[in-house]
């Protein structure tokens, strides 16, 4: 969109929908990649060096050549697999498998595993810390955020969070943050440390499960069942906004180069939140996606949105207000989709 146009909205709006928004799509699909396999899928990791996107896919990771759509090989032998975690420099990727409680330390050149050390009881989310060398992986029913060093591939500590984590992001100056999906809460981590240094609650969030930062302007962007975005200061802790976005939100992202937060949703929207300053954020239009397509990647350089979904069979509807329908999906139909900005 025209720089014109973006500057109008945001005078005239902060944390309100413009009528004036109601324009174009701001992105639109380039490309549907078939991925086949189980009807199962949760986080996505886009790996800018490689251009890779790795896809959290039932037994295993799905590696996808973002440049060309496709498939670049599999990471297998990960039984309810949810997070992934990559470090660049010493060329390894970490996954997990909640099923067989382990963390598999995977080569990025071969996807061949290197190594599996046990993890927490419903592994889930996934983080690198790149300053402390460390890889942190949330532990839903253990209500713990299980340390790892990656270089040695060997557990450091067990923090007690005190809640049942989902999304973890770090901040690459010395912070964890955790959303706690039971207790509507965000934890603050020293990474120097291995402890809880902050913990701060979300009034009007509940059930957050999808967590993005802006780490320049250390905002965090907390999405919760409740259909709100809890916008929070990284620093204090202190409430910035609470923002409407769409049903069965699973995952977040923030694009820091178009100051951009996401949540992807259940009901085939991907919100979408400008940051105009570190206090003032507008809701723009959703964009129309797919059902199920509730976890999501970004691309900074490109702008690319990665979201993974699956032809629909049936739709249970919600049994709560503002909650998306339960979905079966046809076997054999997940897909990686591709969404691109239009200007």
């Amino acid at each position: 969109m025209k720089k014109q146009f973006y500057a109008g909205l945001f005078t005239a709006l902060a944390c309100a929908v413009s009528p004036a928004a109601q324009a174009a799509p701001l992105y639109h699909l380039v490309q549907s990649v078939p991925l086949g396999g189980a009807t199962k899928w949760d986080y996505l990791h886009f790996d800018a060096p490689s251009d890779r996107v790795y896809i959290s896919h039932g037994t295993e990771l799905t590696v996808v050549d973002a440049r060309t759509g496709a498939i670049a090989g599999h990471v297998t032998g990960l039984a309810g697999s949810h997070g992934v975690a990559i470090d660049t420099a010493a060329g390894l990727g970490f996954a997990d498998s909640s099923q067989n409680r382990t963390i598999s330390v995977f080569s990025l050149k071969t996807l061949a595993v290197r190594a599996r050390v046990p993890a927490l009881e419903d592994a889930d989310g996934m983080v690198f810390d790149k300053p402390s060398g460390q890889v942190f992986t949330v532990g839903g029913d253990a209500n713990a955020d299980l340390v790892l060093d990656g270089a040695a591939q060997r557990q450091i500590a067990t923090i007690a969070l005190g809640g049942s984590p989902e999304s973890q992001v770090s901040d690459q100056a010395g912070a964890i943050f955790v959303d706690l999906k039971n207790k509507n809460q965000l934890v603050r981590i020293s990474t120097r440390t291995d402890a809880i240094t902050e913990r701060w609650k979300l009034p009007g969030c509940e059930g957050p499960t999808g967590l993005a930062i802006d780490r320049a302007r250390h905002v965090l962007f907390a999405t919760c069942q409740n259909a709100r975005m809890a916008v929070v200061n990284g620093d204090t802790g202190a409430m910035l906004a609470n923002l409407p976005i769409g049903k069965g939100t699973d995952s977040a992202a923030f694009d820091p180069v178009r100051k951009l937060a996401f949540s992807s949703n259940r009901d085939g929207t991907l919100s979408v939140i400008s940051e105009v300053s570190a206090t003032k954020f507008v809701v723009l239009p959703p964009i129309e996606t797919e059902p199920g397509a509730r976890t999501m990647a970004v691309d900074p350089a490109t702008g690319r949105v990665f979201l993974v979904s699956a032809t629909v069979q049936s739709a249970t509807p919600p049994k709560q207000p503002n909650t998306a329908p339960f979905y079966t999906f046809l076997p054999g139909s997940v897909r990686l989709l591709i969404y691109a900005p239009n200007a």
